[in-house]
């Protein structure tokens, strides 16, 4: 999975509801059906899809466990996820097929704290003495020192990262130049605060949501709009098991992502989504075009390594 695309600031409500929007408007059609290991090519003017970043990803975990065995330190791979586990659920689902195997990820999200739990590299760290701890730390991610890249994000507030130790090396076996990397991959995905908001407010995106609120009160579930299902799912599940906790969740997911298609909503927000982005993306173009390339230039890389 990926845990290194996010925003260092706080996010506010708004923005935080911005960044589930988006999240929502470029993933909540049909789930990715290539598996995680053979993902299919992506034309040349598209971002890749979850299961081909996943495949980065990976080989970026398999560079950094054959770095740190030149260190003299042992790197454990996690098994990677199903593509169907790829996906989150955003701001509306309309995948009914996939709202009835997961509800709202859920079970996924357990079984992805679960295997953080069991985090092997983990474990060895913390059972290393506090000078051998250091080293690891140094070889992995580098020591006190260690430059750090740099970048303003579009909507305000800056955001750095480490460049040192194995995990850097990795990244630029895969991407090349670091900064030319992180400067285009943290601007081209922390956009959706310069245009999200306008979207929020479009009359045609709220009367769209109404629609939305009412077809689910036709089906006995009085929500206003989909983050409030969110916010409710906590106590709806309260002590519950796992098993009717799932049962909930699916049956919430399914009105959800039924009326979200019988209504149009997501297709409303998909298309106002494209309006809205689309000054601010051709701001960026370029910055969002170098993105692009690095990564199919690093899918390619990835492939070859985990093929060999």
């Amino acid at each position: 999975m990926r845990f290194h695309r996010r925003l260092s600031t706080v996010a506010t409500p708004l923005l935080a509801l911005a960044l589930a929007l988006a999240l929502a408007l470029t993933g909540c059609g049909p789930a990715e059906k290539p598996s995680a290991e053979t993902p299919p090519a992506a034309p040349e003017d598209a971002s890749l899809t979850e299961a081909q970043l996943a495949v980065i990803d990976r080989a970026e975990l398999v560079l950094t466990k054959k770095c740190m065995a030149r260190h003299g330190h042992p790197y454990w791979v996690a098994p990677s996820m199903r593509a169907d586990e790829l996906r989150a659920p955003g701001y509306v689902l309309d995948d009914v097929g996939w709202a009835r195997r997961h509800g709202y990820g859920g079970r996924i999200q357990q079984k992805a704290l679960a295997t953080k739990r069991h985090d092997r590299n983990i474990a060895y760290r913390a059972g290393l003495s506090g000078a051998e701890a250091r080293a690891y730390v140094r070889a992995l991610s580098g020591g006190p020192g260690t430059p750090l890249l740099t970048t303003p994000l579009p909507g305000g507030g800056k955001v750095r990262a480490s460049n040192g130790g194995c995990e850097a090396e990795a990244r630029k076996r895969l991407y090349g130049d670091p900064s030319v990397w992180f400067r285009a991959d943290k601007i081209a995905t922390n956009l959706t605060p310069l245009y999200v908001p306008r979207l929020l407010r479009d009359e045609r995106f709220t009367r769209a949501q109404r629609h939305w609120a009412t077809c689910m009160r036709r089906a006995g579930q009085s929500y206003t709009d989909p983050t409030a299902i969110r916010s409710a799912l906590p106590r709806l599940t309260q002590g519950l098991d796992p098993g009717r906790t799932h049962t909930i969740e699916v049956r919430l997911a399914v009105a959800e992502a039924t009326c979200a298609r019988s209504t149009g909503f997501a297709e409303t927000a998909r298309r106002l989504e494209r309006e809205h982005s689309a000054p601010v993306r051709a701001r960026y173009a370029r910055d969002i075009a170098t993105r692009d390339r690095l990564q199919r230039a690093a899918l390619a890389r990835a492939e070859r390594l985990l093929g060999e």
